[in-house]
């Protein structure tokens, strides 16, 4: 008996000393956690922010901790912050709702930023949009929108918010303002005869289908290294950019984002 007891007795000493060395590891991971988040909280949460010019700045995207952003200052002004790039057709847009939700490429060359961070962005607080594009000829033209915010994924990261335009390149996005993200394993467009995304390549936020598609395929115009496609919207456009010219594929464009207002 004394034996057991002798048992018992070591047996509960051993469960209380794991059980202080586990109040201790959890002590110190709570540490951890709050000298993370403290350390996150550094970081500015945009390029307006960050004092960053032409160059990469590590931002702190809200719930979702620091990332590496490309900012720009040069075609519009200071603290722009860049969210999606098409300048050379070497990355390949025509992706599925992951790869969308999670972004791609890289900041050096065609990229997208993600539309899980996009949203993360622009829900904290009011942004504004920047599309900057030229032609193949030449031609540059802006178009602006002093509100922009998308929904979350169970909203379809649904193009929610869309301002008031200005600018030289007409307005080709309110078109598809209220409509959700659309990419070929994920159909959200509002057409009755085709699948959007699919038809068009690309992800982007279809209605019945398009006025503009700014991540469609890449389309080297000069180099004529594609076919036009006899549906114009299959590949980079905006259809009010040629005015009574008519749609015409896109050599740049370049999509920003930037607070309205100085918050942190």
């Amino acid at each position: 008996m004394q034996e057991e007891v002798k048992s018992t007795v070591a047996l509960l000493s051993a469960v209380d000393k794991m059980l202080i060395e586990l109040e201790d590891r959890r002590e110190s991971l709570k540490q951890l956690t709050k000298d993370i988040i403290d350390e996150d909280r550094t970081y500015p949460t945009s390029c307006l922010m960050s004092g960053k010019h032409n160059e990469t700045s590590v931002i702190r995207v809200p719930g979702q901790g620091r990332l590496t952003v490309l900012c720009d200052s040069e075609l519009a002004g200071l603290g722009w912050m860049v969210i999606q790039r098409r300048q050379d057709g070497l990355t390949n847009f025509y992706r599925d709702w992951s790869e969308y939700k999670a972004g791609f490429g890289e900041l050096s060359g065609d990229f997208f930023i993600g539309l899980d961070r996009l949203h993360a962005l622009t829900s904290s607080q009011p942004f504004e949009l920047y599309i900057h594009m030229e032609s193949f000829n030449g031609e540059t033209k802006i178009a602006k929108f002093d509100e922009f915010g998308i929904g979350n994924e169970s909203e379809g990261f649904s193009l929610k918010i869309l301002g008031v335009y200005t600018g030289t390149a007409g307005d080709s996005l309110t078109y598809h303002k209220g409509q959700m993200f659309s990419t070929f394993d994920r159909d959200n467009d509002r057409s009755i005869s085709m699948k959007c995304a699919q038809y068009h390549l690309s992800g982007w936020w279809f209605k019945s289908c398009t006025q503009s598609n700014l991540n469609a395929p890449y389309l080297d115009y000069l180099q004529n290294v594609i076919q036009i496609p006899s549906d114009t919207t299959r590949y980079i456009s905006w259809n009010t950019f040629g005015g009574s010219g008519g749609v015409r594929p896109l050599k740049f464009v370049q999509m920003m984002i930037r607070p309205k207002f100085i918050c942190q």
